[in-house]
């Protein structure tokens, strides 16, 4: 994670190199998340009243030096020019859907956004059942359940349209259920058109080990949010951040390598968000209402991790920065992923 003095040395560089994609560096093979663009999303949609341009994302993470991008397409972009775009830089894309809770409540809709990533090339499509934070989200054992039930549902509904349009659901592990409970909806479904986004971090927050989240989703594993992290103690807990893959505590080539074996067709995506650190509350009753009967084991293993690995560097602090400032942090940490994915991925 870049310190404000880098974001002043190097962004503005940074910045001018993304708008010519002629001047950046070789591709890297590692391709990035949309979240890992947010603050250049957010700032896309402020100045275009709402909107997202495909064209000037791919250009744009192009010119950072990525390999590919997994984001939202809007339903009405001229499909062909995108694809001709993409593999004029050499880039591959997948997709990403929410399921039918958010904006996305139309089935006619999803299929047709289905059916455009499947045209633009796409092998998978990242899709979350939930947005938020299981311990945050939810104050109950019965609210969990609700969901669960809801996220049931959806999975029902859109499956089969993925299955008759022939591409694949990568559902992510996005801090809903521990891994257990994710492996257990994917043998459940047993379908070749439903697989594991494999988040590399989120777990953490779960209590899971890491490496046991890949081992364990690597059999399902359809695309990736390759992310390395940093932690501390805090009273209630512990932070969590991405950090630089560097700066890290797991090791990322030996997880990646666990999920390439698993899949050889996988593509690496990243998902450095550059933010603030995350708290995940572990010590506290609420963070324990909707799995009561959880062994301890699962706290203490991640207790122990968490005080062998506490990073050396401050974590990162986002927020105190100007906007120009966050956006030229996310740009560099965009543009530093991609320089290591060259020479650690190759």
């Amino acid at each position: 994670m870049t310190t404000r003095r880098d974001v002043m040395m190097g962004g503005a560089a940074l910045a001018a190199a993304s708008a010519i994609p002629a001047m950046a560096a070789a591709q890297s093979p590692l391709g990035t998340s949309q979240t890992a663009l947010g603050h250049y999303l957010r700032a896309m949609r402020a100045a275009n009243g709402g909107k997202v341009d495909p064209f000037k994302v791919v250009d744009y993470v192009h010119g950072l030096g990525g390999g590919g991008v997994q984001f939202t397409v809007p339903l009405g972009t001229d499909l062909k020019a995108l694809r001709k775009q993409l593999d004029r830089n050499g880039m591959f894309i997948q997709g990403d859907l929410d399921l039918l809770t958010r904006h996305l409540d139309d089935l006619g809709a999803f299929e047709q956004a289905l059916r455009n990533y499947k045209e633009l090339g796409a092998d998978a499509v990242r899709v979350v059942c939930f947005v938020g934070r299981r311990y945050e989200t939810f104050k109950t054992l019965q609210d969990y359940k609700d969901w669960t039930a809801v996220a049931t549902r959806e999975l029902d509904a859109c499956l089969p349209i993925a299955e008759k349009v022939g591409i694949a659901l990568a559902m992510e592990n996005h801090k809903d259920r521990a891994v257990d409970e994710e492996v257990e909806i994917l043998r459940k479904y047993s379908s070749q058109h439903l697989g594991a986004n494999v988040d590399f971090g989120n777990n953490l927050s779960m209590c899971d080990d890491p490496m046991d989240v890949i081992v364990k989703l690597a059999p399902y594993a359809k695309a990736t949010h390759m992310k390395n992290l940093g932690v501390q103690n805090y009273a209630d807990g512990f932070l969590m951040s991405e950090v630089l893959f560097e700066d890290g505590f797991m090791d990322i080539p030996a997880m990646w390598s666990v999920l390439k074996k698993a899949n050889p067709a996988l593509k690496p995506v990243h998902e450095l968000i550059t933010r603030d650190a995350l708290k995940i509350p572990v010590l506290t009753d609420a963070y324990w209402t909707t799995w009561p009967d959880r062994p301890a084991k699962f706290l203490a293993d991640t207790i122990r991790l968490v005080n062998a690995n506490q990073t050396k560097k401050p974590l990162p602090v986002v927020s105190t920065l100007s906007p120009a400032d966050q956006d030229k942090a996310e740009a560099d940490n965009n543009a530093r992923c991609f320089a290591w994915g060259r020479t650690a991925l190759v």
